[in-house]
């Protein structure tokens, strides 16, 4: 777009990534007619202590010590959030649940118009997608389907484990739960927590802080281990690597504790 006025329409050509967050675009190519409204050209300040002081900071050095722990805290929720997420995954792989294809087929087309809802927020129909993505409804819906029996085996170990440990969140720990979007919104918890008893949604919001908990339990109850070891486990044990996987795992527990060679039946 390089050079283009206001009021100037271009076609622009890309590719999306392969890593790109909707499987159907991934590396796929695709053309855009875009038309420029208006130009703008941002203007950063410097960066200097005067910047510092118009930011709330004593001094340029402690707006970095700011940033730095804001990035920090960033990575460390990411963190969490995957090992609670391959925490939950872990005891679904170890859980025996009855999924029908019948509730296969149903949570695919539960995902694929929730899709199609937040793609029409940006003004983008059901059929403009299918054509900029060339595929057939049916083919995408056979294709969501691994990742909604997933997600129907998640829900019915939470739901198993909500009902197993008695969780049933308070009126006090759904306040707790509503205070950051509270504070977000400038009001009061509890004006919040009235608005979704007024709305009918409030045993909705009990059910997902439910969850949440149950989740909390199995992340508590999983214990990390290092890198090293995690990449010697996922190796396939042989009598002929036997001795290099037991100098793996001895080598990521440098405790000194014997170590005990994994096996696929442990």
């Amino acid at each position: 777009m390089g050079g283009a006025a206001a009021g100037e329409t271009r076609t622009v050509a890309l590719t999306f990534p392969a890593e790109y967050g909707n499987q159907e675009l991934a590396g796929r190519e695709s053309s855009f007619e875009i038309t420029v409204k208006e130009v703008k050209l941002k203007e950063l300040p410097e960066v200097n202590e005067d910047f510092a002081l118009d930011a709330g900071f004593d001094d340029l050095e402690e707006l970095r010590e700011d940033i730095r722990k804001r990035l920090l805290e960033v990575d460390e929720q990411q963190i969490q959030a995957e090992f609670r997420q391959a925490a939950l995954d872990a005891a679904v792989a170890g859980a025996t649940v009855a999924v029908t294809p019948e509730l296969v087929t149903a949570r695919a087309r539960e995902m694929w118009e929730r899709m199609l809802h937040s793609l029409s927020h940006r003004g983008i129909s059901r059929e403009a997608y299918l054509q900029l993505i060339g595929r057939e409804e049916a083919d995408i819906l056979t294709e969501m389907e691994p990742e909604a029996e997933v997600a129907l085996r998640r829900e019915a170990v939470i739901t198993a484990i909500v009902a197993a440990e008695g969780i049933e969140p308070s009126e006090e720990e759904l306040l707790a739960a509503l205070a950051p979007t509270a504070e977000r919104e400038g009001v009061e918890a509890q004006k919040l927590l009235a608005e979704l008893r007024k709305a009918g949604r409030l045993e909705e919001a009990r059910e997902d802080l439910a969850a949440r908990q149950a989740i909390d339990a199995i992340a508590a109850a999983a214990k990390p281990i290092p890198l090293e070891q995690a990449q010697a486990r996922e190796k396939l044990w042989t009598p002929a690597k036997g001795q290099e996987a037991s100098a793996a795992v001895a080598e990521a527990d440098p405790a000194g504790a014997p170590a005990r060679l994994w096996t696929p039946d442990r």
